[in-house]
């Protein structure tokens, strides 16, 4: 699908950002020295878990209460899995504490450039909750993908990356295009993986379409985590009077993606009201990621058929509320894969 009606729509908006005199904040302010993280360790790697011929499956599960916080210190026996209501033997198990791998996923078009260096001060205070076993790439998307900062634990190169994200050039936004790419680039990397999507949602001229990028998720090995921008413009545009039905339900349907993105990978989707709100988001996102447990099975059927295969997981614990009964779980992790076919 292309949407035509939306740069209009966002040069009618820089027009009133610059009627009420709202001042873009000074990136460079932000370039503090940092230390470089540990020395750099071999590139990510490691056998391809999802949709691979030896049936490895790999899951990042989140365990959390009903109050959201999450659950540390579970062990293998406390989970279950299933897949197409068959029990799996779990074959590896990583704690909470493991290092993970974060791509960030930015869209670096005109649509967001009005509030670019909002999002830019987030992303570099998540690239500040790294820790030294991290590994991390940056990679934005116009009408191209690029690879703005390839896997690295050096936080000078991450910085150096962010510094690239200053004038975007076009109007296009080819989100299943990125998203697919960036995917594949994750798919053969083990342990826990995840994509930090940074976007509008809106998708113009890509060549694949919104099925190709959710079939891909399905069979994703990483777990997507989306920041739509589209909430925010809404707020302010429909404030000023310059946003139409149609284009607010362009800007919807962009936030629809990026949650269906979010919950086929066992991701999370946000939609911040206020530019304020992006630094707890992006640390909500550090801390689930730190408490994710890594698990992996063979599956037991071996037909190579190129099937849909559903996953569920089961946590059992002691753990009581307040009023002694047992504690209400909630479990979140991909909600399947493809087998591949030969």
């Amino acid at each position: 699908m292309k949407f035509t009606r939306i740069p209009r729509l966002f040069l009618l908006f820089s027009l009133v950002l610059a009627g009420t005199g709202i001042a873009l904040h000074n990136r460079a302010s932000f370039l503090v020295p940092a230390p470089v993280l540990a020395q750099e360790q071999d590139e990510p790697m490691g056998q391809a878990s999802i949709s691979v011929s030896v049936d490895m499956v790999t899951l990042q599960v989140l365990v959390t209460d009903n109050k959201g916080n999450a659950l540390t210190g579970l062990k293998p026996e406390n989970f279950t899995i299933y897949e197409d209501n068959v029990k799996q033997e779990i074959k590896s198990f990583s704690p909470v504490d493991a290092n993970i791998t974060v791509v960030m996923l930015v869209e670096y078009s005109n649509n967001i450039q009005y509030f670019i260096d909002e999002v830019w001060n987030a992303m570099y205070g998540f690239a500040n909750t790294l820790r030294p076993g991290d590994w991390a790439a940056v990679i934005g998307y116009d009408m191209n993908t690029r690879i703005m900062c390839d896997f690295t634990q050096n936080r000078q190169e991450l910085y150096k990356a962010l510094r690239q994200f200053m004038y975007p050039s076009f109007w296009e936004s080819n989100l299943s295009d990125a998203l697919i790419e960036t995917l594949d680039r994750t798919q053969e990397l083990e342990g826990k993986v995840a994509v930090l999507l940074i976007s509008t949602g809106l998708d113009t001229f890509s060549r694949h379409t919104y099925d190709d990028a959710l079939r891909k998720c399905k069979e994703a090995n990483a777990s997507v985590y989306a920041i739509g921008l589209g909430q925010h413009f809404r707020i302010r545009a429909d404030a000023a009077g310059v946003i139409s039905q149609e284009e607010n339900l362009d800007l919807l349907m962009g936030d629809n993606r990026l949650k269906s993105f979010a919950d086929l990978t066992g991701g999370a989707a946000y939609f911040p009201r206020f530019p304020t709100e992006l630094p707890a988001i992006f640390n909500n996102i550090s801390q689930l990621l730190r408490s994710q447990y890594s698990i992996a099975y063979v599956s037991s059927n071996t037909k190579k058929d190129g099937k849909y295969r559903k996953i569920k997981v089961d946590v059992k614990t002691d753990l009581t509320d307040n009023k002694g009964k047992p504690l209400k779980l909630k479990v979140v992790t991909r909600k399947g894969y493809y087998a591949r076919e030969l």
